[in-house]
């Protein structure tokens, strides 16, 4: 069984585009449940039906990492909740008495309109049916109040505002939990919610009438096996939100899209969507974006004239990629501009690579690694093979070293061991692997490809996940690097892939701990000194891993590192009142290429290593 350990949240293909309307309804309600690594597909196979389900569900009984604390109820409420949601008419599921309290103690615009519609005479759990057209417009006029309320919103009260839905969020999950419980939910009544689908799924086999974006069932016509595959999905989720059953095809696309890449379009990183402004983050050196005067910051407003308002940051993206050397009109909303703007840009190839790098003023190399995954490139090899061109291009010699992991979900745990063993000293133990009662200490057995004193930096940020914290922690437990940037995602459990059939099973085996024997889970690697990625050096909330529902503990916390802790303070006391980085930062504040906030910042702090050598 192969040992895999990324986040999929970002990468995985959504089945229902229309399930970001659904999720924003009740608060954290939904979105936690439909939110974390959905691992839903869009090759289904035909054979899937009772047996595939049946046989995925024995399968995770008998090699879950504690298969004591899998809850047959809350196992079967995840399947049910999850096949109602895959009818191309999305349908939520709920306690009936948990419902028609929620819709009394909820304020009328986080309401969904629709209505209510009986599995079973005189059951204890109901359909709810959406009116998505009532619910949209309730949204835009919600959406446009929220966001001019949260513009007049400083920093700390956007944080203040997000720990409160947090916290509000995680009461919901409990009271939903206890609900579910209170009714008890079990496989009988998972079977009679299958049967209600089966009977009525005619009714539902149409996607909402004001639905936008790409057809999902255009080369797949919805069947009863897309039910079973979301079915088998929910149940393995409701375990913790890594495990997932996914087709081949989806996964090899994954594998395919990890390495290096090429893709036509515009050559932009957007964020945003749904009920949020879709921003331009940054045009990439070099785009057609770029050369045709797109700017960091500005706000997408059409794309070839048509209204890209609620739409999923991933239909949007499909609008606007296309053919190369055809072209797409965005309108766009510029803070600068008195009106907006409409620009004309000519696709074409953008080529993506999961090992880059660069090479920076002082003779300092940047090492960039998107992921752990791979085909047939090894990214140790491609780091090697980065490393020896940084030195060519340094005249032989670097004076420091940036590994950038901001971002990267992680990947194969192999592969994450043989990365740590390029930069910490031959055979010592970078992590430990827990199954079952069961210790294994994996050790480096790469050589170690950089100098012992060359200084170097770890960047880090939420985006940071499971084999990105293997390496940080590695490197941070034997002294192998300063880590700066934002707390890490905080996944430290390993997952193992199994084929069955024509689907692969993603299933939580181990736990993973760092080579001091703290786990990261939860707490996630918090960097030796917080670096913000923001124009106003601030730290925004972001989604990590306690946020994701029915994620597994927090275990053994970091203990602290007195040697290290001096260090640390002596490389701050070094940089004294060292304000380079902001000054050059507020001087390139508005250019059309957002500046590496983050990375400007840390690169001031190789004078400051260089003068105080990491402790042996």
């Amino acid at each position: 069984m192969h040992d895999f350990t990324t986040v999929f949240t970002l990468r995985l293909i959504l089945v229902k585009p229309f399930q970001s309307l659904v999720a924003s309804a009740f608060l954290f309600t939904i979105v936690y449940s439909i939110g974390c690594d959905p691992a839903q597909s869009r090759n289904v196979p035909g054979e899937f039906s009772w047996g595939q389900f049946d046989e995925i569900v024995r399968f995770a009984k008998s090699n879950y990492i504690d298969p004591d604390s899998i809850k047959d109820s809350r196992s079967y409420v995840g399947a049910a909740e999850a096949a109602v949601r895959a009818l191309p008419t999305p349908l939520l599921l709920y306690p009936r008495n948990y419902y028609q309290e929620l819709q009394k103690r909820l304020p009328e615009e986080r309401r969904i309109p629709g209505k209510i519609v009986e599995v079973e005479k005189g059951s204890e759990f109901i359909v709810v049916v959406p009116d998505y057209g009532a619910w949209e417009k309730k949204q835009e006029t919600w959406g446009a109040k929220e966001r001019e309320r949260r513009k007049s919103l400083n920093a700390k009260a956007r944080a203040e505002e997000f720990e409160k839905q947090r916290k509000e969020g995680a009461q919901e999950q409990d009271a939903t939990e206890k609900a579910w419980a209170d009714i008890g939910f079990g496989r009988k009544e998972f079977e009679t919610v299958i049967a209600w689908i089966e009977k009525n799924k005619a009714t539902y086999s149409n996607l909402p009438p004001n639905f936008k974006g790409e057809n999902p069932y255009e080369k797949d016509p919805f069947r009863i096996q897309h039910i079973f595959f979301a079915a088998a999905n929910g149940f393995l989720q409701s375990m913790d939100p890594h495990s997932a059953v996914m087709d081949m095809e989806s996964w090899q696309k994954i594998l395919k899209e990890s390495e290096d890449s090429s893709f036509e379009g515009i050559g932009a990183m957007l964020r945003g969507g749904g009920t949020q402004e879709v921003v331009v983050e940054t045009p990439l050196p070099g785009s057609p974006a770029l050369n045709a005067g797109i700017r960091a910051g500005d706000v997408i407003i059409k794309v070839d004239g048509g209204s890209i308002e609620n739409l999923p940051l991933g239909d949007v993206v499909k609008r606007i990629r296309g053919p190369k050397e055809t072209y797409v009109t965005l309108e766009l909303e510029r803070k600068t501009e008195a009106s907006n703007l409409s620009i004309r840009i000519k696709r074409g190839v953008i080529v993506q690579k999961s090992v880059s790098s660069r090479l920076e003023s002082g003779k300092i190399g940047v090492i960039k690694l998107s992921s752990f995954l791979f085909v047939d490139k090894r990214p140790t090899e491609l780091i090697r093979k980065e490393y020896d061109s940084l030195i060519k291009q340094a005249g032989g010699q670097l004076n420091g070293l940036v590994l950038d992991l901001r971002g990267n979900p992680g990947g194969d745990l192999d592969e994450a061991i043989r990365i740590a063993g390029l930069f910490v000293p031959a055979n010592k133990v970078v992590v430990q692997i827990k199954r079952r009662g069961d210790t294994e200490e994996r050790r480096s057995d790469e050589d170690p490809m950089i100098p012992a004193g060359l200084p170097m930096l770890v960047l880090i940020n939420s985006g940071s996940a499971s084999a990105s914290e293997i390496v940080a922690s590695a490197l941070m437990d034997h002294n192998a690097a300063l880590v700066l940037g934002e707390r890490s995602f905080g996944k430290a459990t390993v997952q193992g892939l199994q084929k069955r059939g024509e689907v692969l099973i993603k299933l939580t085996t181990a736990r993973y701990y760092a080579p001091n024997g703290y786990t990261i889970q939860v707490y996630g690697v918090i960097p030796d000194i917080a670096l913000s990625d923001e124009p106003d050096n601030t730290f925004p909330p972001r989604f990590r891993e306690e946020d994701m529902w029915k994620h597994l503990p927090e275990l053994t916390a970091r203990e602290k590192n007195t040697a290290r802790e001096a260090w640390v303070e002596k490389i701050k006391a070094a940089m004294g009142s060292n304000n380079s980085a902001e000054q050059f930062l507020s001087s390139h504040k508005n250019d059309a290429l957002k500046p590496d906030y983050m990375l400007v910042r840390a690169l001031s702090y190789f004078e400051a290593l260089r003068k105080n050598p990491k402790p042996e």
